[in-house]
């Protein structure tokens, strides 16, 4: 099913590090900015906790980070 959005100036597809950064810097030079991202809700309370955010073992090599397919 397609949704129809009212129209945006800019639209930015993954909002990570540097997507997030330019949505900032577009909104403040007053252009209407819409982003999109890939998957389910990410929660960075849950799913990021400060604990677990060093965890080479579970990000680098169990690949947890990723949303397993």
């Amino acid at each position: 099913m397609t949704n129809i959005l009212p129209r945006k100036d800019v639209v930015i597809v993954g909002l990570g590090w540097t997507g997030s950064i330019l949505a900032h810097e577009l909104t403040d030079q007053g252009l209407d900015v819409v982003a999109i991202e890939r998957g389910p809700w990410r929660d960075t309370a849950t799913d990021f906790n400060i604990g677990y955010a060093q965890d080479e073992l579970r990000y680098s090599i169990r690949r947890d980070l990723f949303l397993q397919p």
